[in-house]
């Protein structure tokens, strides 16, 4: 069904994970247009939530190209003047509707006020899930969560955590549209021989022999990813002799880890790597671990699966139990337990056709459900679905 309704989006900044959907998005809405807060996220903390804090990257790709888009500048604004330029630009395009990526930001709640004081429909993509946070978290956040979510038409699930969040709220499942989080799978797909050739090169870059098993960390190195797991599991194969861990990315306990590990035989530091780089990092890898004490999401797994690379992920990631399938395209292990971990790559060490097994069911899965274009159509039928009227605000005259 073709639609003719006029959508925005807001979002804090170019992100590579979702200029793919934008621009499978615009081919099917060629007036939509994406408004960027700002041009990169500096991060802190947010709902009493350690983010990390980050400068922007080179990520080695074109995040602009494709589809309308704008960047605001929001962070040299003040509120009011914040809150005056976004209703004008809402009062300017008439959209029926806009779509946001969280609500931790004021930028969100001045956009979730103006929607319900506009009559304009409100679509959400939230990176949540119900966790184990601490009382007092849970005291704050959860009313404001009930507040701005009132104010929702549709909400675009990531995954199926994310889906229980929103039935736990009492939302409607009529308003929850299934949208499985996705990285650009046509960027990493590969075949032989060219994945064989890269993957013997940076092996031998490294006096990796073909027969080693090698482990993967991919992310920023900060408390909550908990890169020290990585390197506590990575002592205990020591004993097995074949065993390698390779640590990509950069972050704030990056010198104390290293000073901490610098007689650690066969753990390499790589430093941050761009997207093309981490790509054939995952070629020459066998196992993924995803160590963090709490992930949204966890989009290196569809990055590695993309690769045929397995995952082996704490209870933590959003991506436990949707994407990796237990026994099938990877493990789970409790958020810390180090033991448990140990256990599940030795399974790999003991049994040399799990690793191959694992890594085509993980990257069949993915590139069959887990595309951009596929993200897309979720908010395309999001859009096309009646929105008026089906608020719990009810919207006043400008």
């Amino acid at each position: 069904m073709e639609i003719h309704s006029k959508l925005i989006i807001f979002d804090t900044h170019p992100i590579q994970y979702r200029a793919p959907v934008f621009r499978a998005l615009a081919k099917k809405l060629p007036s939509l247009k994406v408004y960027f807060f700002n041009s990169n996220f500096e991060g802190g903390k947010w709902w009493f939530h350690e983010v990390g804090k980050a400068k922007a990257l080179p990520w080695g790709l074109n995040l602009s190209e494709g589809y309308l888009n704008e960047t605001l500048n929001t962070d040299i604004l003040k509120f009011w003047p914040l809150f005056n330029k976004l209703k004008s630009i809402l009062i300017i395009e008439k959209p029926q509707a806009i779509l946001v990526y969280g609500y931790y930001l004021k930028e969100h709640w001045i956009l979730r006020l103006l929607c319900s004081r506009l009559g304009i429909s409100l679509i959400f993509v939230g990176e949540t899930f119900t966790s184990n946070s601490s009382w007092l978290r849970r005291a704050i956040t959860t009313p404001l969560q009930n507040f701005f979510l009132k104010g929702v038409n549709r909400f675009i699930s990531i995954g199926k955590k994310t889906e229980d969040f929103y039935l736990s709220k009492k939302i409607p499942p009529s308003k929850i549209i299934s949208g499985r989080y996705c990285v650009d799978t046509d960027f990493f797909k590969k075949e032989e021989p060219q994945t064989g050739q890269k993957r013997s090169e940076l092996r031998s870059s490294l006096g990796i022999k073909d027969t080693d098993f090698v482990l993967l960390f991919v992310g920023r190195l900060f408390e909550r990813k908990r890169p020290q797991d990585i390197i506590a599991l990575h002592e205990f194969l020591l004993s097995k002799g074949r065993v390698h861990t390779l640590m990509i990315g950069s972050g704030p306990l990056e010198g104390a880890l290293k000073a901490q590990c610098e007689n650690l035989p066969r753990l390499h530091w790589l430093g941050f790597q761009n997207q093309m780089e981490t790509r054939d990092w995952y070629f020459t890898a066998d196992l993924l671990v995803v160590p963090s004490e709490f992930e949204t999401w966890g989009l290196v797994v569809n990055e590695a699966f993309s690769c045929g690379l397995p995952a082996l992920v704490s209870s933590a990631c959003g991506a436990a139990g949707d994407l990796v399938d237990e026994g099938q395209t990877g493990f789970v292990y409790e958020v810390g337990s180090v033991e448990s971990a140990f256990k599940y790559v030795n399974q790999f060490l003991e049994n040399q056709t799990l690793q191959k097994t694992m890594g085509e069911r993980a990257r069949k899965k993915v590139l069959s459900a887990y595309r951009p274009d596929q993200f897309a159509d979720s908010i395309y039928q999001a859009l096309s679905q009646p929105l008026k009227g089906d608020g719990d605000l009810a919207p006043v005259n400008p």
